[in-house]
């Protein structure tokens, strides 16, 4: 058998080949064709209030105008949220500064912590049953908190203001904030301690007495602040892997914070309808926590992340807590901070 050559193309025919060629890898490369395909982002959070710019960013199309999707996932605890950070499983959230802290003392460092979208004291409180009226009255008393948290530091500071030890003086009942209603109502504990929106349920409890806020602490009077604010974290990983990318899109989330301080009626609203809060006191106790927060802006952090606000505020709260014995030692949280954002360009 004879094998016959393929025969060569012509040159008209080579030059259409190549440049179907070229045009099917333009149409697979990024950033080409019709549409480019955009990350999903997802968010760590929970249902506290303070999550609500996440929400609005979502919900009123802020990240999407920036070109990012974002999607929020709920991670119980701000503990479980930095290891969210940390395995991959979020690129930012929003948790409470202890867990950030503690995190921060045990040298954890695949985070940031990028600023504070917040302030909301006053929604923080150390209320009584059984007939106590002062906080001078709780010595040899059980008090239910949140271990470990910013209640735990708020009732240590009362404590300490009142001439009381909170390693000595009382016996800590260890709940989380949703379970601290239920076990004073029990009678397992004389006083507890929580933040919204579980808090209005504890000022609803029958013979209860509010002892004190967040705002009658030296941490308050100090720095103007939560003893354990808000505070927005990154995975370190994201971040260092596009820092423009991460900037512009946490440039769009203050956006959205933004929107929630300029449009406090529709924030309400939109946050009652997100949390399933339908009814009419439910509806009240969202609208009552909401006008304690103040929102910040990104113009705002070069102001808020300083030594007179956040940063001072987090050398006495990690302080506080290497002392209760807490934490290890008093973190060297600079070392996680994205301060050169804030910086004028």
């Amino acid at each position: 058998m004879t094998l016959r050559s393929t025969p060569r193309w012509r040159a008209p025919q080579r030059l259409l080949a190549v440049g179907l060629l070229l045009a099917c890898t333009a149409l697979l490369a990024p950033g080409c064709g019709d549409k480019e395909e955009k990350q999903t982002i997802v968010y760590a959070g929970s249902a506290w209030f303070g999550h609500a710019p996440a929400w609005v960013g979502i919900q009123k199309g802020i990240f999407a105008k920036h070109g990012f999707e974002v999607e929020q996932r709920s991670f119980g605890a701000s503990s479980f949220r930095v290891n969210a950070l940390e395995n991959g499983d979020a690129q930012f959230a929003s948790l409470g500064q202890v867990a950030m802290l503690s995190a921060m003392a045990a040298n954890r460092r695949d985070f940031y912590w990028v600023g504070c979208q917040n302030n909301a004291p006053g929604n923080e409180g150390l209320v009584a049953v059984g007939g106590i009226k002062r906080i001078e009255d709780l010595k040899g008393k059980r008090i239910a908190l949140p271990q470990t948290s910013s209640a735990h530091l708020t009732v240590a500071l009362l404590l300490e203001d009142a001439g009381l030890d909170i390693t000595k003086d009382v016996t800590v009942i260890p709940g989380t904030d949703a379970t601290i209603p239920d076990i004073l109502a029990g009678g397992d504990a004389d006083a507890g301690i929580t933040w919204e929106p579980h808090y209005a349920r504890l000022l609803g409890l029958p013979d209860s007495t509010l002892l004190a806020t967040d705002e009658d602490t030296s941490i308050f009077k100090q720095f103007g602040t939560m003893t354990g604010p808000d505070v927005i974290c990154a995975s370190r990983a994201w971040v260092d892997a596009d820092p423009a990318r991460a900037k512009k899109f946490f440039q769009a989330y203050w956006e959205a914070c933004v929107w929630c301080r300029d449009h406090p009626d529709e924030l309400v609203e939109l946050v009652a309808k997100h949390l399933g809060k339908t009814e009419p006191s439910e509806r009240e106790a969202v609208e009552r926590t909401l006008r304690r927060i103040q929102w910040t802006s990104w113009a705002d952090q070069k102001d808020v992340m300083s030594t007179k606000r956040m940063l001072g505020q987090a050398k006495a709260a990690g302080g506080l807590l290497a002392r209760l014995g807490m934490i290890d030692k008093e973190p060297s949280f600079l070392d996680w901070t994205r301060l050169d954002w804030f910086r004028p360009e």
